[in-house]
């Protein structure tokens, strides 16, 4: 719950006395529904026409 909270993995390995690695192992499962945002970003770019319209203002 720690780790969906955003608390870093050395934070919450350091406060349950176990191993980043053991924590990875057990508790990190890819998660589609939570996942899709983040991947998504990267398609929010401009088309180029926006960028590029100063080309033919004169």
């Amino acid at each position: 719950m720690r780790l969906s909270a955003g608390v870093p993995l050395p934070t919450v390995a350091a406060n349950t006395d176990t191993s980043k690695k053991y924590i990875q192992n057990h508790y990190f499962h890819y998660r589609a529904d939570e996942s899709t945002e983040i991947l998504g970003k990267g398609r929010k770019i401009k088309p180029a026409e926006e960028s590029l319209r100063w080309i033919g203002s004169n």
